[in-house]
């Protein structure tokens, strides 16, 4: 009782809206650009289409910038915490950020993911009210717009310009195209693709007046949108970032005379490997893939990694910087619990989107998937093993119940599948058993649930509700997603904690696992 008490008086609105914005951005991006693309050239309104769909680049920006700056800046994060605490915004906030998030993901059950590009017009309008409400509710959930003011004030405006400085990474990325026609820097960058298929053995066709480029029946232009300058301008942006952040400590001629010189190259090679990657998905895999999925979203997410492991870099190079750096005074990721609970279930999305992306069958990605998910957890193992304890007995048969009713009510199969490998079988059985069961359930049950539990019936009605409602969400059968989410949610709240919620997960996951492998249908799982 003492340690949950605890965790009610220490509610962090500040962290639980955290989660909740790149659950919300994965989620957006898995549902509107792999579940139901897009297609601008398709719509009536193709500028507003293609700044509509920018925002999933900018709101990524946004979420980094921000997660660096409270990372470099821990006492503003901690004033915001405190004002957050102290000082709470109205619940009816929390409800119209729902609406808010209701009304974006709206279009797909009401026009189909068939008709969405067909019905731009209203899908633009909801979309964009959906975005303004949900932004609305989460600020201001958080703290009143008077207490974000006087926040600001004291922290000197400097967020804000760091968030315009993050919304602004596409334009940045469109005002420095120009630099790719420079003639010596387009031929060089389409004779090095040349260089990296013809390494790779492949009978590889060029055209070098029209940069036209492939191999088989798939062929690309490499024109300005391929030219990588989002990277450079992402890099760009966070390197400066860091440097305001850092200037009383950063030897700054070093910083920007080798890093960035060094940070930009890098970028410019990962783009020409990205664009050699890019034309063996299209002859190799799916040419859709190619074009529609790698090609619009999937290099923003792989840029943005590049950036913040240049940064990363930066933090713990001692010679850029003007007193030594002690590693042992470093914050290790690892060993922090908030952190465990979040990033491996970011890990889970993120690796589902680059599986959309890759793989014209996304399933046969799961052991891309489940390496992923492992790598995850045993890089977080110090954290989870002071996290977690024995389960009850009840929970595994609570598991193997909610299990039994899932296997009894599923839809009876009606295509033939194809039967996968053995090694495919085995990692799909690890992920199911094992992997998704402790990551689903330290996101929904030990992030989202504990956060909302803030004493009272009414807010435990809402921790034990919402949480499953949004893991009902990924779940392709939704009402049976959800009601497993609330027995998954009642068990957390006993004795033992977040660890009867996997353990039932499990024990879920195991049955039915066993009863689709006996029977060869895979869509159970």
């Amino acid at each position: 009782m003492t340690t949950q008490s605890a965790s009610i008086t220490r509610f962090n609105r500040l962290t639980l809206m955290a989660g909740l914005a790149v659950a919300g951005l994965v989620a957006v991006i898995v549902t509107y650009q792999v579940m139901a693309s897009i297609e601008c050239r398709m719509t009536e309104i193709e500028t507003a289409c293609r700044a509509l769909r920018s925002m999933t680049a900018r709101g990524l920006a946004i979420l980094t910038v921000l997660a660096l700056c409270f990372w470099l800046r821990p006492s503003a994060y901690q004033s915001l915490r405190g004002t957050s605490q102290t000082h709470p915004g109205h619940g009816l906030w929390l409800i119209l950020y729902g609406i808010g998030l209701a009304l974006i993901f709206l279009p797909l059950p009401l026009f189909g993911a068939a008709e969405i590009s067909q019905r731009f017009m209203p899908t633009l309008i909801l979309m964009s009210l959906g975005g303004t409400l949900a932004a609305l509710g989460a600020l201001f959930w958080i703290t009143p717009a008077g207490r974000w003011w006087q926040w600001l004030r004291s922290e000197g405006y400097f967020l804000p310009i760091a968030i315009l400085g993050a919304f602004i990474v596409p334009d940045l990325a469109d005002l420095m195209r120009p630099l790719w026609n420079v003639a010596d820097l387009s031929s060089l960058t389409f004779f090095l693709v040349f260089l990296c298929l013809l390494a790779l053995g492949l009978d590889v066709g060029v055209d070098p007046e029209t940069y036209v480029i492939g191999y088989d029946d798939f062929f690309v232009q490499i024109a300005s949108q391929c030219s990588g300058v989002e990277g450079i301008a992402l890099i760009t942006i966070f390197m400066g970032l860091y440097a305001l952040l850092m200037k009383d400590d950063l030897h700054m001629s070093r910083f920007w005379l080798a890093l960035y010189p060094l940070a930009v190259l890098c970028s410019w090679f990962f783009n020409i490997l990205r664009i050699a990657i890019l034309i063996v998905i299209g002859a190799e895999v799916s040419p859709e893939h190619a074009l529609n999925g790698f090609h619009s979203y999937a290099g923003w997410l792989m840029f943005t990694a590049l950036a913040l492991g240049v940064i990363a870099v930066a933090h713990r190079w001692g010679w850029l910087h003007r007193t030594p750096r002690d590693r042992s005074t470093l914050p290790r990721l690892a060993e922090e619990s908030l952190a465990a609970l979040i990033v491996p279930f970011v890990v889970m999305m993120v690796s589902g989107v680059v599986a959309s992306a890759f793989w014209p069958t996304p399933s046969e990605a799961y052991p891309f998937r489940a390496v992923a998910m492992l790598c995850a957890l045993l890089y977080f193992r110090p954290a989870l093993i002071r996290m977690l304890r024995h389960p009850e007995a009840l929970s595994v048969l609570v598991g193997l119940a909610v299990g039994a009713l899932w296997i009894v009510t599923a839809p009876v199969a009606v295509t033939p599948q194809d039967a996968p490998n053995a090694v495919w079988i085995a990692l799909r059985l690890l992920g199911t058993i094992a992997l998704v069961p402790i990551i689903e359930e330290l996101f929904f049950r030990g992030y989202l649930q504990n956060r909302l539990m803030r004493g009272g019936l009414i807010w435990a009605v809402v921790a034990l509700l919402l949480p499953s409602l949004l893991f009902g969400l990924l779940h392709e059968r939704f009402v049976a997603g959800m009601l497993a989410g609330v027995v998954f949610g009642l068990l957390a709240m006993r004795k033992a904690g977040l660890t009867n919620a996997i353990a039932a997960h499990g024990a879920a996951n195991a049955l039915i696992a066993i009863y689709a492998l006996i029977i060869a249908d895979w869509a159970l799982i």
